[in-house]
């Protein structure tokens, strides 16, 4: 028994799931699941299902989420099952931004010396398409000049994103901030003195599926998954995730929903204090 939302593009249908049963595909970043346990306790709710596909029970967006209700010893969790299949739902990558004071050759020659990695000027356009196609580990990027930077060692994408996040780790060290940018917002902030970019590759669907069921998590941020539609606001009780009989959980949640209203908001709503790029639906008291 699920609650489904039929939008025009993905089919999503929110019900519990055992948390044992979901599958990350991804490291968490400890600052950011902090908060987030703080978060539910302070509110005792989940505010969000957690997406999964329906398939494989691999978790595409949720990651923090999962983690937090296995913490505080949560037995379900609020899920929304969607065909993974479905090439509505894409798939890219998270540019990395470092923003800080040291020159931009210093700073190459730091990440290069320190990572281990050979570095080649090149065209800002060529270092796109070449990280793309997966012939170079990474860029690095700075107004009109790029670099690529490349392994000593052909890398699986794997080993790739531990790489990645080695220059983050370097980056950090050195002093620089680090935050996360969709492809196009990343490059538009080329043109400020202190920012940098890295350029990295984005995973397949199959790299997902296949990594998160073998139980090899891939650094944090590695994948930026895009959904036409999403459920926010289900705003689950923390008391109701602690429940052994999935069943009669179901029955209650499927309840709850039946209660609420749903109101939906177009692609670029801001929706408290956040830009969705995808269709949303709010479950709103009646």
């Amino acid at each position: 028994m699920g609650t489904i939302i039929d939008s025009p593009k993905l089919r999503m249908e929110i019900k519990f799931a055992s948390v044992k049963s979901l599958f990350t595909h991804e490291e968490t970043i400890p600052s950011a699941l902090e908060n987030l346990q703080q978060e539910i306790l302070q509110e005792k709710l989940l505010k969000h299902p957690i997406i999964v596909d329906k398939e494989t029970c691999v978790v595409l967006d949720g990651m923090h989420r999962v983690a937090a209700l296995k913490s505080l010893g949560c037995t379900i969790a609020p899920v929304c099952f969607v065909d993974y299949a479905n090439p509505a739902i894409e798939l890219f990558a998270w540019y990395r931004e470092f923003e800080g004071n040291q020159p931009f050759p210093d700073f190459l020659t730091e990440i290069s010396s320190k990572g281990n990695l050979d570095k080649f000027p090149i065209s800002l356009e060529q270092a796109n398409k070449i990280v793309k196609l997966r012939k170079a580990t990474a860029a690095l990027a700075h107004k009109d000049t790029a670099f690529l930077l490349k392994s000593k060692n052909i890398l699986t994408i794997k080993q790739i994103y531990d790489k990645i996040a080695e220059i983050e780790y370097i980056a950090t060290q050195n002093g620089c901030d680090v935050s996360y940018s969709t492809e196009a917002d990343a490059l538009k902030g080329l043109h400020l003195k202190t920012r940098f970019v890295l350029i990295v590759p984005s995973l397949t669907k199959s790299e997902v599926t296949e990594g998160a069921l073998k139980k090899q998590l891939f650094a944090h941020k590695t994948t930026r998954h895009v959904v036409p539609a999403r459920p926010l606001f289900t705003n689950v009780p923390l008391s109701w995730l602690k429940a052994n009989d999935l069943k009669e959980a179901n029955q209650r949640l499927f309840s709850h929903l039946q209660s609420k209203q749903i109101i939906t908001k177009d692609p670029g709503s801001i929706i408290d204090g956040r830009r969705y790029e995808e269709c949303a639906y709010l479950f709103a008291d009646s």
